[in-house]
């Protein structure tokens, strides 16, 4: 049986090394790969609960603004009518409210005032809290921009 050249034992050896290094390197790289793979998963899964729950925010937002601008304009239109009825006792006679009339004026002109009031107070809520949805729908928005941006790096298509 013929064998081919014979390789000196130092060769060999450094052929072994460098067979050893290559398959240590294609084993690092394939690891890596598995270990940002599983990374890219857990940021997936991490921004799709950040994104249910800045979801579920963002609708308990609006609904509670909904409900705060329908109560401001049921308010409205009720000091609107307060002061048609403010009016009204001013238009009886062109010199004042009759003096039989004032006590009735009186009670009504200071319940129009205080309800004044009260509107311009949950008005200015209202806008903070409008300040505060916006925020918080734009916290949305970022997290479903990110979420998109990283299954696009991933390969994923989402359409």
């Amino acid at each position: 049986m013929a064998r081919g050249p014979r390789v000196k034992p130092g060769v060999r050896w450094s052929l072994m090394g460098v067979g050893a290094i290559v398959a240590g390197v294609v084993v690092v790289a394939a690891w890596s790969r598995v270990i940002d793979r599983q990374q890219t998963l857990e940021e997936i899964g991490r921004l799709r609960d950040d994104l249910y729950r800045a979801r579920v925010a963002s609708d308990r937002c609006r609904g509670g603004l909904r409900t705060s601008e329908s109560a401001l304009r049921e308010l409205g239109v009720s000091i609107d009518s307060m002061r048609a009825r403010v009016d009204s006792f001013e238009a009886l006679d062109r010199r004042g409210v009759p003096a039989d009339r004032y006590p009735d004026y009186l009670e009504l002109f200071d319940s129009y005032n205080d309800s004044v009031g009260v509107w311009e107070g949950r008005e200015r809520r209202l806008r903070a809290a409008e300040e505060a949805c916006r925020e918080t729908i734009e916290g949305h928005n970022a997290i479903s921009d990110s979420l998109q941006r990283v299954l696009a790096e991933a390969g994923i298509e989402t359409s």
